[in-house]
């Protein structure tokens, strides 16, 4: 993002519902006139990271107001853009787990051309876990230098379908991932909320999205997604959720630490790699958002020098933490102290389980069956228990196909259930 784009607009006092200048409506052509008027009296130049610093946290006295509604937002071009789009970097409010109104960072992109009748129907698109620092938040990938751009960039070539399949697609940073206060990863309420209330500013910024919406997310985001599935109709009643989809979703998360921590302290460490998933490179993470609920001590389970690295989660992405010099190349035994009580970490990721979630929306659940890091016998448990509760679930799988791999595999499945909920 350039220095051009620097000027921020602001909210409007109502939303404009007829089509404005260029096609545009609404907010987005708010916006357009804003910048073009405020950007040639700046009376000093900003660098382009003084710009995203300045948009992504609002004053206090800005952020004040309805969860859903937009704070800000300008117009995006090139990364993290979609093609055959118009595109939005957007500031939303939602509300945080201690029911504070907080901002939150997102993007939109609406399809080119005329809606159908009802309005462009909308996905709120969840992502995969791309660290917890605000660094990592995926609106912030203008380049290929962004550390998490490996993943990013591939989910924007899978949106493009869906932008080409007649979607409007908006997809969340979540809360505190890109804006202040801290990320509550793998806190599926507080997920929810983000995900729900950027369905809810996309209809704000352009009126052309109707009001039927379905909840989308791989990973970290198909965990997020059932969380969706279960608590957005309470969340925001003037949308119609038609249902979700969740991708290699992650789940049992507190049993696969606990089974890595026994493995340990049998002096068997790492014999439960392939059931865990790799948990070691996400285990910082995992902390910092349980943290974000609960008073988790780490020092109650992690070893000395795992202490000592624990706040390479507050700087790095996943990428980093997976390396060897990192997290990636630690070993149960290196983690966790013979001793650990994971009591406190646990309880939160168990809270947090998406198994036991009770939905009346369908879920489609898509898991690659060769995937290491979200393991399909996890999320095999995961949709047997909610099938033996009665919940509306789906489930294919797709052998061969690893945890990115399901991105691409899964499309044609996905549009075609997704398609179905729209009468399309």
């Amino acid at each position: 993002m350039s220095g051009n784009e620097s000027a921020r607009a602001e909210q409007p006092q109502r939303r404009v519902s007829r089509p404005l200048a260029g096609g545009l409506t609404g907010l987005a052509a708010v916006a357009l006139t804003t910048l073009s008027l405020a950007a040639p009296v700046m009376a000093t130049p900003v660098t382009p990271e003084e710009a995203a610093a300045s948009f992504y946290a609002p004053t206090e006295e800005r952020v004040a107001g309805t969860h859903g509604s937009v704070i800000q937002l300008r117009p995006l071009t090139g990364d993290p853009a979609l093609a055959g789009a118009r595109n939005y970097l957007v500031l939303y409010r939602s509300i945080d787990m201690r029911g504070e109104t907080v901002a939150v960072s997102g993007t939109l992109a609406v399809p080119d051309g005329t809606p159908p009748p009802g309005g462009w129907p909308l996905i709120s698109w969840a992502h995969g876990t791309t660290g917890v620092a605000d660094v990592c938040a995926p609106s912030q990938d203008t380049s290929p230098e962004f550390p998490a751009h490996d993943y990013t960039s591939l989910v924007r070539r899978v949106q493009e379908r869906w932008i080409a399949a007649g979607y409007a697609v908006a997809q969340t940073d979540y809360q505190g991932l890109g804006t202040p206060g801290p990320h509550g990863y793998l806190i599926g309420t507080a997920e929810q909320r983000a995900v729900t209330d950027m369905a809810r500013a996309a209809r704000e910024v352009d009126p052309e999205i109707g009001t039927r919406w379905v909840a989308m997310g791989h990973s970290q985001g198909g965990q997020a997604a059932i969380f969706t599935d279960a608590q957005a109709q309470r969340w925001a009643p003037e949308l119609q959720l038609l249902g979700s989809v969740a991708l290699a979703p992650a789940s049992h998360q507190g049993i696969g630490l606990q089974a890595s921590q026994l493995a340990n302290s049998a002096g068997v460490a790492g014999a439960l790699t392939p059931l865990t998933g790799g948990a070691m490179a996400f285990l910082p993470l995992i902390i910092r958002g349980a943290q974000t609920v609960a008073d988790v001590d780490p020092a109650r389970f992690l070893t000395p020098r795992a202490q000592s690295m624990l706040g390479q989660a507050d700087t790095g992405c996943i990428g980093q933490l997976r390396q060897a010099d990192s997290w990636g190349g630690m070993a149960a035994d290196e983690v966790f102290t013979r001793t650990a009580d994971l009591s406190a970490l646990t309880r939160v990721l168990n809270d947090n389980d998406p198994s036991a979630l009770s939905f009346t929306q369908p879920l489609l659940v898509l898991q690659g069956r060769s995937d290491t890091t979200v393991p399909a016998l996890a999320t095999d448990a995961m949709v047997v228990q909610q099938q033996a509760g009665g919940q509306p679930v789906q489930y294919r799988g797709y052998p061969g196909i690893d945890h990115r791999g399901v991105l691409e595999a899964s499309f044609n499945d996905a549009l075609a259930w997704v398609d179905t909920r729209f009468g399309r």
